[in-house]
């Protein structure tokens, strides 16, 4: 979704909770705060089970999915659009996430049920949750400014939105070898710019 220049986008003329992501931004834009109630009816509650599965406390997950929406409302004037509107946003929400983990030094709870993915201790020590949550936030930068907008698309499918394989294959009308193939190769990126991140990501 590239946004147009907002001195030429025409918003459409249908009530405003019909307008797709890439209308609702650009509403954002012009000032029409009607948009971003919409954005955040539309989205909250993903920002809010994404934020609660992995670190399990109802308060600290509402306060990340504000933070959020906070920081969507700062920052939309420079979304370029590279990738679908809410994996920015799942983006946003992993790094409030790994604040929170760094800061507490709680555990953060996995987003792949495929393997099972999680710190997996009974009690790490404070050397290893902080190595964690180091590993965490570099991997998010990785993902970031290393992935092609293709890969990143699938990695936060995969491990933001906690889909499966096939599950993946079908929203984005690819094979599930292509998916998997896309995965490997991300993992494989990223285990290069990040040490340490496929402890993280597969322990």
């Amino acid at each position: 979704m590239a946004c147009a220049p907002i001195e030429t986008y025409q918003l459409p003329d249908a009530p405003v909770r019909d307008w797709d992501d890439e209308d609702i931004v650009q509403g954002i834009l012009f000032g029409h705060e009607a948009c971003f109630e919409v954005l955040h009816d539309r989205y909250r509650g993903r920002i809010y089970g994404f934020a609660l599965k992995r670190l399990g406390d109802p308060a600290e997950a509402e306060d990340v999915a504000q933070e959020v929406f906070l920081q969507v409302h700062r920052s939309l004037a420079s979304y370029q659009g590279r990738s679908a509107l809410l994996t920015w946003m799942f983006g946003i929400a992993h790094n409030q996430v790994c604040r929170r983990f760094r800061r507490k030094s709680a555990p953060l709870v996995s987003i792949d049920d495929s393997e099972a993915i999680e710190l997996q201790s009974p009690d790490p020590g404070p050397d290893r949750r902080v190595e964690a949550a180091r590993v965490l936030r570099s991997c998010v930068e990785a993902v970031d400014s290393e992935l092609s907008d293709a890969q990143r698309q699938v990695f936060y499918l995969k491990f933001a939105e906690n889909r499966s394989t096939r599950n993946i294959a079908d929203h984005l009308g690819k094979s599930s070898q292509a998916v998997k193939i896309s995965l490997f190769r991300s993992r494989k990126t990223l285990s290069q710019h990040t040490p340490n991140v496929e402890a993280v990501l597969s322990a």
